[in-house]
């Protein structure tokens, strides 16, 4: 009985030892990240009309200051550009053919200088990689068409997003 005792107290004494000891496992977790660059317009601003009622509107130009926001998400560093659809802005019967796009320029509020659009894009701002909280900006127009005739004129403008 004693040597009964004694084989099963090594064998639990075994089986003990061998299940403490554990095992391990281990694998690799992969992340394929792919370039994001989102560009969207912020809507909660649009003042995207000018209207020339005054003498000094023809001969001054009008400014529209925060005219738009645009907000850009992206997980690398990015530059928006800014460019005219058309060489021209299209006229409503009536109107001057000849409205070339440069008669409207555009800047990132906050900034100095106004670019004048053409059909070639432009570099309008930039920003490192992050989401639309901390990527958005406004932007100012100015127009100045000089003196032409009484229409509606229209330009389509289109903003990119790349990477640098």
């Amino acid at each position: 009985m004693k040597k009964l005792v004694a084989t099963v107290a090594v064998c639990l004494s075994i089986l003990f030892n061998v299940s403490a000891q554990g095992t391990t496992k281990t694998h690799t977790v992969t992340y394929t990240i792919n370039n994001i660059l989102e560009l969207d317009f912020d809507n909660t601003t649009q003042n995207l009309a000018f209207t020339f009622a005054t003498a000094n509107d023809f001969e001054t130009g009008k400014t529209n200051a925060s005219a738009a926001g645009l907000r850009v998400r992206s997980n690398k560093a990015w530059t928006v550009s800014v460019k005219a659809n058309t060489a021209n802005f299209a006229a409503t019967l009536g109107g001057d053919a000849n409205v070339t796009a440069n008669k409207l320029s555009i800047r990132k509020n906050g900034t100095t200088t106004f670019i004048p659009l053409t059909t070639a894009d432009q570099s309008l701002a930039t920003g490192a990689k992050g989401g639309f909280g901390t990527n958005t900006f406004l932007i100012d127009y100015f127009a100045n068409p000089g003196y032409i005739a009484p229409a509606t004129y229209t330009l389509g403008v289109t903003f990119t997003v790349t990477a640098p």
